[in-house]
């Protein structure tokens, strides 16, 4: 969001799915937490291959700790309706008072 002559201009990219016309929105803040879930999730599963890794050297112990979750994380680019990534994305600016 950023102002101009006393308006609040908040900038969003719409995406439109070319296989079923759905239409949704996204901001900065749903990019940086996807970002920040994705990393995330690189994280947990570095450290359950870790755990694993020392479970395959026969280390007994390493069996007992647990998996790290990772939860499904909402892909930005994809239809949520059907699933495609044909999506057309554009800027769109609201003007608000």
């Amino acid at each position: 969001m950023s102002q101009k002559d006393g308006e609040k201009v908040i900038v969003e990219t719409k995406c439109t799915c070319k296989a079923c016309g759905n239409v949704w929105y996204y901001d900065k803040r749903d990019e940086q937490t996807y970002k920040a879930e994705k990393l995330q999730e690189a994280g947990n599963n570095l450290s359950n291959a870790g755990k694993n890794m020392m479970c395959c050297g026969g280390c007994f112990p390493a069996a007992f700790i647990p998996e790290k979750n990772t939860p499904k994380i909402k892909d930005l680019n994809v239809c949520d309706k059907c699933g495609s990534k044909a999506v057309e994305k554009e800027t769109v600016e609201h003007h608000v008072k």
